[in-house]
């Protein structure tokens, strides 16, 4: 009963924890899909080419557009509506000359970027004709302010993106369970039913959206809809939380399965068990009897005099006698006698076996210790050697490819390091190799990783981190050499100054090592444009883009 009892709580719990994952995966691609959309109509709305378009030349841009939605047919209509809100150019030509003056997406995006909630079609219903399944069209608004180049603002490129693409979604991460019990919906921040059944009316209350929304995902078994009819689910929900600068609507996500007919097999499983386990019962009760009466009396004497052999002391380790009875009793009693005479030498053996044993691993414990910090470390600096610092670093951005969090990398380069070594000697450049490298170590967080790649060049690796921060830490960096000079053995100082350059890991990056060669690349062009500065490697423009500039002259 105890094993049916626990393989069904397991059971449940496991399952719990398939559902979460799932409404996690589900969350997870919802947000980034938006992301995604978000980000092409910010692109647009910032197109360079497009400038001269957007109020003189609307053919042009309505041909651009149209180009984009064939190219997305998740955008059900594209359209630029000039400040006064008249539709100026619009793929497919629709809604063009109309006012969307009152539409939300037009008020709020003059401002900036605007992503609106699930809705259905007002304006453009006639327009695309009816659907096959008889549903109306539903849209998500995405909508984005559109400025001159002396940052007037011309209007608002506004996007319907169609709700079929989550409807989509949902099918392939059901066709991946293999199992048609199993449910997704998706509700709004109120709870109110986005995709599933009963679209529009209230799912959950308020008292169930709120834990949901704190939590943010988890696994419940008695969370329950306003129209489940008495069967219980399993169910694991999970909160769009937005992804990067998409700010996220706070949809929910339930993945949920019957709990009935989720354990059902560990429910057969369990009766299964009961009933093997009583037969199991009776036997054995039936046996123990049987064998009870040979077994107990003959046990119960060597039993008793064991316990005065060990009362005795070693006096008394040969003195077991021979207890007759079944072969198996005699056979062990023997066995007892012999295992009395041998068993002092054989502790005398075995604790010396033992201190041996210690002393060598003891040793061999901290020779292996020693090797390795040698493999991995730069004997000047302390710090990581290359290729100790490459394997760990392949670990982490295979860890940030699959749990997400940043990866960026910062390669850093002593200023006319030459010059220094020529003038002041060999034994001065060691000194400010290693002041450098410690002050990129402290500097650094203890999850961060800081390496010597060679001579003057360090290499740091800056875990859960994006590119403004990583610049931040170079720019400590780069300010904090600046501005305290290097008091030499003789009495001298030395003044430093560094150049650093900082790539974020892209997702077209094959290994750590294409970002390490663009975070390379910004340092050549901190080098071009005159030394002791920090220099941001692009995400799309090949060419770096300055950060931080240096409020003083080299000195």
């Amino acid at each position: 009963m105890l094993a049916a009892w626990m393989g069904r709580n397991k059971s449940a719990e496991l399952i719990g924890a398939n559902m979460a994952a799932l409404a996690a995966s589900m969350t997870g691609r919802l947000d980034q899909n938006m992301f995604e959309r978000y980000r092409e109509i910010g692109i647009v709305a910032d197109m360079e080419i497009l400038r001269p378009h957007w109020l003189q030349n609307t053919e042009a841009l309505r041909i651009t557009l149209d180009r984009i939605q064939q190219s997305f047919p998740d955008y059900a209509w594209i359209g630029f509506a000039d400040r006064t809100g008249n539709v100026r150019a619009a793929t497919r030509g629709m809604l063009e000359g109309q006012s969307v003056e009152k539409r939300n997406w037009f008020a709020d995006a003059k401002g900036r970027p605007f992503v609106g909630d699930l809705h259905e079609a007002l304006l453009l219903a006639r327009l695309l004709g009816p659907r096959r399944d008889g549903e109306p069209f539903r849209f998500v608004d995405i909508a984005y302010p559109v400025h001159s180049r002396q940052g007037e603002l011309l209007g608002v490129l506004g996007a319907h993106l169609s709700w079929d693409w989550v409807s989509d979604l949902r099918s392939d991460l059901l066709a991946q369970q293999g199992d048609t019990s199993i449910e997704i919906l998706v509700l709004d921040q109120n709870g109110n039913v986005l995709l599933g059944p009963r679209f529009g009316q209230s799912a959950l209350a308020a008292e169930q959206v709120k834990p949901l929304m704190q939590s943010a995902r988890g696994f419940r078994n008695d969370l329950q809809t306003a129209f489940d009819t008495g069967s219980r689910w399993l169910t694991g929900y999970a909160v769009t939380a937005g992804h990067r600068d998409y700010p996220g609507l706070g949809w929910i996500v339930l993945a949920r399965q019957p709990q009935q007919q989720a354990l059902q097999p560990v429910n057969n499983l369990a009766i299964s068990i009961l009933a093997i386990g009583l037969l199991f019962v009776l036997i054995a009760i039936a046996l123990t009897w049987r064998l009870a009466g040979r077994m107990s009396n003959p046990l119960y004497r060597i039993a008793r005099e064991a316990a005065q052999i060990g009362q005795g002391g070693d006096a008394a380790a040969t003195t077991l006698p021979l207890v007759g009875g079944s072969r198996e009793i005699m056979h062990l009693s023997q066995t007892l006698r012999s295992l009395l005479r041998r068993i002092g030498t054989a502790q005398a053996q075995l604790a010396d076996v033992q201190a041996r044993h210690m002393d060598e691993s003891r040793r061999l414990t901290s020779d292996l210790a020693e090797w390795q910090q040698r493999a991995n470390t730069d004997a000047m600096t302390g710090l990581l050697n290359r290729r100790a610092f490459l394997d760990l670093a392949a670990q982490q951005v295979a860890f940030s490819r699959r749990y997400g969090g940043g990866l960026c990398a910062v390669v850093a380069d002593i200023d006319h390091f030459k010059s220094v070594n020529d003038t002041h000697g060999h034994a001065t450049g060691d000194t400010a190799i290693k002041a450098v490298a410690e002050l990129l170590k402290r500097s650094a967080r203890e999850s961060d990783l800081v390496a010597r790649f060679g001579g003057e060049e360090f290499v740091v690796l800056l875990m859960a981190s994006d590119l403004d921060a990583t610049a931040a830490y170079a720019e400590r960096v780069r300010a904090a050499l600046a501005a305290d000079a290097l008091i030499l053995p003789d009495g001298q100082t030395l003044w430093l100054t560094i150049s650093l350059g900082c790539a974020a890991l892209l997702t077209q990056d094959k290994d750590v090592q294409d970002t390490i060669d663009r975070a390379d690349g910004a340092l050549y062009a901190a080098k071009s444009a005159g030394r002791n500065r920090v220099m941001l490697a692009a995400t799309a423009d090949p060419a770096p883009r300055p950060t931080i500039t240096p409020s003083a002259p080299e000195p």
